[in-house]
Order: C-alpha cells, then structure tokens, then sequence
C-alpha cells in the first residue's frame, strides 16, 4: 500500500526559516518531499545558476536533518511537478503563488488527483491595497510608503517566526520508502560570486550588516564605502525571509532608511501586479518619447569605455561581479539615458542579463524612473556626470580601485580626466565618447 505524500515545490523560497509553504506541508501531517526546478529561461545566467546551486546544496542539508529530501528536475514546471507529484504519489503538492495563475498546474494535478495548494510569500503586505496612481514617480512612492508602512508597523510589531520543525518530523519521516529518499543534486559549472548563495550564508550577511545600519542612511550611497547590505539577492531567490528582515531592524530610528528600501522593493512588485504592461512597455504617454539605439555608444557603456570614470568603474563592477549598489544603479541608468540618448528598455535588458539580484519589477521601474519616465509628463533633466561623480565618489577611491590606470590622479582629476594638462598621463585611458554638455 502506497504511504500518503505532500509534495513541496521550492520556488523562489529556497530556505527552511520562515517559510510558508515548509509550514503548510507539515500541517498536513503526510511524509514530506521537496522539489526544485531549475528555471527554463534565458534569464539564467551562469552566475544566478552557480547562486542557485550553492543556495539548493545548503538547503538540501538542512532538510536532510529533517529526513527530508529533495529532488531537483529541469525542463517545463508544470510537467516536472506533475511527474515528481506522480511518481511519489503525492496527495498535495505545495508551493508559494507568484499571482500569475497556476491554472495549468492545478488541472494536471486535478487529473492525478492531487490537490494544489498556494501559499503567500515574498511581499510583506498582499498587492492591490496601496497602489492609488497609474504613476510611479516619488509622489506616488510616498503616498504608497505611508499606508504600507503603517500595516506592516501594525503586523509585524511582535512577529516571531513560526517553529519549525516539529520534533517528531525526523522520526515521523523514516517511513518514507526508499525509492523516495534518494536526491541527487548535479553539479553545476563554478562561476565568481562576490555575494555566496544559501541561507546559512544570508543570514551570516544580515547579522554582518545589521551592525552597520545606523550608517546606512550616509554609506549607502558612497559605493567606495560598501555600506549596501548585499541583501537583495536573497531576498530575490528567498534564501532570506523578508518578514525577518523587516522583524530584526525593529521600530530602531536607525532603520528609517532601510525600511524605506525595503517599501522600494515592494512598491514596484505591487505597481506591477497592477499595471503589467507598463513592465515592458511604460506608461501610454510616454512611450513615443524613447531615446534611440546607438549600437557603438551602447557597447561602450556595457564595456566600460565612455570615458567617463565612474560610469565606466561601476560597469566594470557589475560585469565582473553582477552586483551594483543602488546608487551606481541609477547613476549608470542615468548616463545612458540623458547622456548617450539610449532607451530605456536597452540599458534594463543589459542590467537584466548581468545582475545576480535581477527582479523585472525592480529593474524595469527603476530603469524608466532613471529616465524621469514616471510621472504624467517627461522629466528631462541635465545630467552632469561629473559632478555626480564628485558626489558619489568624493575621493575617487571606488574609481582607482576599478580603474588601476587612473589610480595615480588626484581627486580632482580623477572625475574628469580629459581636463588634465597633456603632462598627466592617463594610460590610455578613453576620451568621453559624447559631451555630456552638448546633450
């Protein structure tokens, strides 16, 4: 006689702390599997792959402990989760909603007679409640701050995350049969992490940053200072609950900056589960006021060869290592923008392709804000890169460390190379490809 199964489907979930659909599951009282599989996109980059694995290797550990396997599959979700759910003859399968339907699943299932079950995580408050403006300029991010930060306030004021596991789960799960409980996890080809994935190591990374935050406010935008927490790819493939990030900054008045990023992250989530089309297209009025594809000035940007140091420093950075802070991220959206003339969802499509913390909601609001596409009418701007340069990087030590050929400028020149006198040698470094004046 077949033993009763609940089949848990790890998405963008990828920890045992806090983790909805791990609850559920146990709830039912059945032996329990696990299953992963690997996204089928081109979105998938060696790097998120390698972030990825090391992320599922951590929590394949920590559900063994537990007697728990999981499996891991590749190819097309509905039929990956449909076969596993088959094969260990899964009465439930369970997993955390993205909003989008899971239609075509549920039918399958239905057919096996299994039951699917979706469970609610990722976003501190559920969409549709706060979003009052088809805009999404800072007036509308206020407004939608002030009301979801008062529910959270209101929620969260004395969360503890749920036990788990229970104590008799190990025991309970050695009836599993032994066809069920060997899970094997591939290898997969080792790429350069400078942000190590699994929640061992996101939470190691909160409790290192959790120190630092009263500095937040001030370091989080001085790239040279590293005063970004480094949190968002965790948050991004959920080996860190979002819930006990908001818990441990507390009510502190030093969180202030950081809870107003955390309202960030979520307000383009429910901005987009309001208005999909705005995700690739942008708002109805502006879509006739694109910039032009400059195929020359484009590469130069993802190459970090305009001649402009900090521009080029952090698209250095980002193209070694997939990660940029905040700051950076919207000064390079701004450059290419207002400076080089490009389109908005070119530079968004570049970013997608090298960020290990991609998020389309995040990447595309802020891509389309950077150039000042959020509000009802266009907000053209001068962008003086240089002076923007000079605020970011006062000293130019995150340009020295990047650009080794101008490590020997002075913290004047170093901004602005090209106004040096003919006896300061640059070492090749690039004049600007354009004049950020004539634009």
């Amino acid at each position: 006689m077949s033993v009763p199964t609940t089949l848990i489907w790890f998405r963008q979930d990828l920890r045992t702390d806090d983790q909805p659909a791990l609850q559920a599951a146990t709830r039912t009282g059945r032996l329990l599997l696990g299953l992963y599989v690997w996204p089928n996109d081109s979105a998938l980059t060696a790097r998120r792959r390698y972030f990825i694995w090391q992320s599922l290797r951590d929590l394949q550990a920590r559900l063994a402990e537990c007697g728990i396997p999981l499996h891991v599959r590749g190819g097309n979700p509905v039929q990956a989760v449909a076969e596993m759910a088959a094969y260990c003859r899964a009465a439930e399968v369970v997993c955390a909603s993205d909003g989008a339907g899971q239609g075509a699943l549920r039918a399958v299932l239905e057919k096996q007679g299994c039951r699917l079950h979706g469970v609610a995580d990722g976003l501190l408050q559920p969409p549709f409640q706060f979003i009052r403006s088809p805009y999404f300029n800072e007036p509308a991010f206020a407004a939608f701050q002030v009301a979801w930060q008062a529910a959270c306030a209101e929620q969260y004021a004395a969360w503890q995350a749920p036990a788990w596991p229970p104590p008799d789960l190990a025991a309970q799960q050695k009836r599993l049969p032994e066809n069920l409980k060997t899970a094997a996890l591939p290898a997969v080809p080792r790429a350069v992490l400078t942000i190590p994935g699994g929640e061992t190591a996101a939470r190691r990374q909160l409790a290192e940053f959790l120190p630092r935050l009263p500095y937040y406010p001030v370091l989080r935008s001085l790239p040279a200072q590293h005063g970004s927490s480094q949190l968002s790819p965790h948050l991004v493939f959920g080996t860190l609950s979002v819930r006990r990030v908001w818990a441990v900054a507390g009510n502190s008045p030093d969180a202030t900056a950081w809870r107003e990023a955390l309202a960030r992250r979520e307000f383009w989530r429910h901005y987009f589960r309001q208005y999909p089309d705005v995700l690739q297209q942008g708002l109805p009025e502006h879509r006739a006021a694109a910039g032009q594809a400059n195929q020359v000035l484009m590469a130069a940007w993802q190459q970090g060869i305009t001649g402009y140091p900090l521009v080029d420093a952090a698209m250095r950075l980002l193209r070694d290592t997939g990660w940029l802070p905040h700051s950076l991220r919207h000064f390079c959206a701004a450059f290419f923008c207002h400076v080089l003339g490009g389109r908005w969802q070119d530079g968004a499509g570049w970013f997608a392709r090298q960020l290990l913390d991609f998020e389309p909601a995040a990447n595309s609001g802020n891509w389309q804000l950077a150039a000042g596409l959020g509000g009802k009418r266009v907000e053209r701007q001068p962008f003086n890169p240089v002076v923007w340069s000079q605020k970011l990087n006062p000293d130019g030590q995150f340009i020295r460390r990047h650009l080794p050929q101008l490590a020997h400028l002075d913290s004047r020149r170093i901004h602005a190379p090209w106004l040096a006198t003919a006896e300061v040698n640059t070492n090749g470094y690039p004049a600007p490809v354009v004049d950020y004046r004539a634009r």
